[in-house]
């Protein structure tokens, strides 16, 4: 700017005093004009008067506060001022507010610039001493340079200042720098100069502030690692720990800090599932697999995720405790509610059968419940579990009738590991702490018998492709509708097994034995069922009684079929007699009056009919099921049917 400049600047400014206002094309760049407009009325231009400053203890709360900043900037500038030839000019540090931080330069013009009360703590406020750079560049936010007599402080007249404000990664503005120097010593790239510096060390802050934000989150990190259930540890694509947290420690035996760094193989020695995972860089999901650590194997449950780096491949694992495991099974598919409570006690047979239940949860030996199908041997079993000191562990039933031919010990013992796939839990494991419930044991095989006679004698199992011996602490209860003893006698079911669950054997009696039974497992039903619908149900005393005059041969599970079949057949949720399904309401009663008329003698042939007719009735049309109720082949059954014109599609449709 010329002395020409500068004498135009100082009429203008006259002229704004006088007048209040400038013409358009007298005005300067629009940030100071908006100063100068501001500072009309506030100062005199000749009277000069230092600016305030923070003394003492709140100078230095304000520079901890800033302490990152400034130190950035002093780096920054001392730099800078070892490349500007000793020029003329001083370099300075200023916080959001204006106040002055730190300074460096040339001595002589920190004298000068000192004598005006610019020193370190002195704000450079527009109220106080007017049109100013480093009031503007914070105001405008982006870099200014005030020349001259563009100050509106005459005292400023002789000195230009260029400031730029200092910004961090979330836009927040830090505070600015600021260059200051007679009008003597000005250079054009002032400006430029410190609007890099600036930039620079917005960057660094930048830098810095990322930096502690990971740093940051790396600590959450370990500390989340740290307090988790589950065993973590991670190593790079050359196989050495780069991480591993406690619980990985202790469950492997390893030095948390001393086993980091070194490769993994020479620490453990890992299962060949895991070793094919990693060479084919493939993912594992909860596999269970044992480690060896000089000698002590090692069962856990390893879930591994690859983290592909272009070439290269490095591994996170995470190690489940098999007890973990074992507990969440066991919550989810081994609990059960049936009590003794909830059975009917009407009759002395069922309560000597509650009787011998409860007496049988008292002890730990096999169970052996005998009875015909659908007498509830599986209620039984479970009163007798809740009924224990085992109710609070699982209990896992098994219908061994469904176990596959070719894979069913290896349903039953599981297996072991091995390189094309994960080990799998046997049932025993499963219900360990609690009670195995084996249904139908008459179907196991000769193999599975002896290894369930086994693992009664030693308390252990061994999966298969496995030679671990796994400690068991189960409670078996077996049923079976079967005669065992015959099968025993036809060398069909091994002797010392059957005696082994003999040791505590309850025969549970058919519902015909125990009519009495009726009302109050109708009344349990309905119960059950009031709850699922949100109704109450009535029933008819005549529905009752036309219950008690059946036999009943599909037992207990008959007369709930029945019950939910009137249910939700029922007007009004009121179940009335002909809500029975008809072979109910057709059949001979049971007990007959003296006064009822002598019903005529039916011919084989008639009998015959009936009796297939009652069978398909309560089987619904099954031929595979009627077969044995009737007590022929399902040949010679298929044959009387034709004989005797018989409709069995009729049946199927009942329900």
């Amino acid at each position: 700017m010329t002395q020409q400049d500068l004498q135009e600047n100082a009429s203008r400014w006259q002229q704004l005093i006088a007048s209040g206002s400038l013409a358009a094309q007298q005005q300067p760049e629009p940030a100071i004009y908006a100063s100068w407009l501001r500072c009309r009325t506030l100062m005199k231009p000749t009277v000069w008067k230092a600016p305030h400053r923070a003394l003492g203890a709140t100078f230095h709360s304000i520079c901890q506060r800033k302490d990152d900043f400034i130190t950035l900037g002093q780096a920054a500038l001392e730099d800078a001022w070892e490349y500007m030839e000793q020029r003329h000019c001083v370099l300075m540090i200023l916080d959001e507010s204006g106040c002055t931080l730190w300074q460096c330069g040339d001595q002589q013009t920190r004298q000068q610039l000192a004598e005006l009360g610019f020193v370190p703590g002195a704000y450079w406020a527009e109220g106080d001493i007017g049109t100013n750079a480093p009031a503007l560049a914070a105001l405008e936010g982006h870099p200014i340079q005030v020349y001259g007599t563009e100050h509106v402080r005459q005292a400023l007249h002789s000195w230009s200042f260029c400031a730029a404000p200092v910004y961090d990664n979330s836009g927040r503005q830090r505070g600015t720098l600021a260059l200051g120097c007679g009008l003597a010593h000005v250079s054009a790239s002032d400006l430029s100069l410190i609007l890099a510096i600036a930039r620079e060390i917005g960057n660094a802050l930048n830098a810095d502030g990322l930096l502690a934000e990971s740093n940051r989150h790396l600590n959450q990190l370990n500390g989340l690692l740290d307090s988790v259930d589950d065993g973590v540890m991670a190593w790079d694509h050359r196989g050495h720990l780069q991480y591993l947290n406690q619980r990985a420690a202790a469950m492997l035996k390893l030095h948390e800090q001393q086993s980091q760094g070194k490769p993994l193989t020479q620490l453990l020695t890992l299962p060949a599932l895991l070793n094919r995972a990693i060479e084919q860089r493939q993912s594992l999901q909860h596999v269970e697999v044992t480690f060896e650590n000089h000698g002590q194997f090692i069962s856990a449950l390893l879930t591994l995720k690859p983290i592909p780096d272009g070439e290269h491949c490095s591994f996170i694992a995470l190690l489940h405790p098999l007890e973990r495991l074992h507990q969440y099974v066991s919550s989810q598919i081994g609990r059960v509610s049936h009590s003794f409570e909830q059975m009917p006690s009407g009759t002395q047979e069922m309560r000597r059968l509650i009787r011998y239940g409860q007496q049988a949860a008292k002890g730990s030996h096999p169970i052996l419940l005998c009875g015909e199908e659908g007498v509830g041997k599986e209620l039984i079993s479970q009163a007798i579990h809740n009924a224990s000191e085992r109710a609070a562990g699982p209990y896992i039933a098994l219908n061994c009738q469904l176990l596959p031919e070719e894979q069913g010990l290896k349903a039953l013992l599981g297996s072991g590991a091995s390189a094309e796939e994960a080990g799998q839990l046997s049932r025993f494991e499963l219900a360990n702490g609690g009670t195995l419930y084996l249904e139908q044991i008459e179907y196991l095989s000769p193999e599975m018998q002896s290894a369930l006679l086994q693992i009664l004698k030693t308390g252990v199992v061994m999966r298969i492709n496995s030679s671990h011996l796994i400690p068991v602490n189960v409670r078996i209860i077996a049923s079976s509708s079967a005669n065992l003893p015959l099968l025993v006698q036809q060398n069909r079911f091994r002797r010392q097994l059957f005696y082994s669950l003999q040791a505590f054997e309850i025969q549970i009696p058919p519902l015909r034995q125990r009519l009495s039974d009726i009302p109050q497992l109708v009344q349990h039903h309905l119960r059950s069922l009031e709850q699922h619908f949100q109704c109450r149900f009535r029933i008819d005393e005549q529905v009752i009684t036309q219950l008690e005059l059946y036999l009943w041969p599909g037992n207990d599970l008959e007369l709930k079929g029945v019950i939910e079949r009137a249910a939700m057949i029922c007007q009004g949720h009121h179940i009335q007699l002909p809500d029975l399904p008809a072979h109910l309401l057709s059949q001979q009663p049971l007990l007959e009056s003296e006064s009822q008329p002598e019903l005529p003698l039916l011919t084989l042939t008639e009998m015959e009919r009936q009796a297939i007719i009652r069978a398909a009735n309560v089987s619904h049309g099954q031929l595979n099921e009627m077969a044995p109720l009737l007590g022929i082949s399902r040949t010679t059954l298929w044959r009387k049917i034709k004989q005797l014109q018989i409709d069995i599609r009729q049946f199927k449709q009942r329900f």
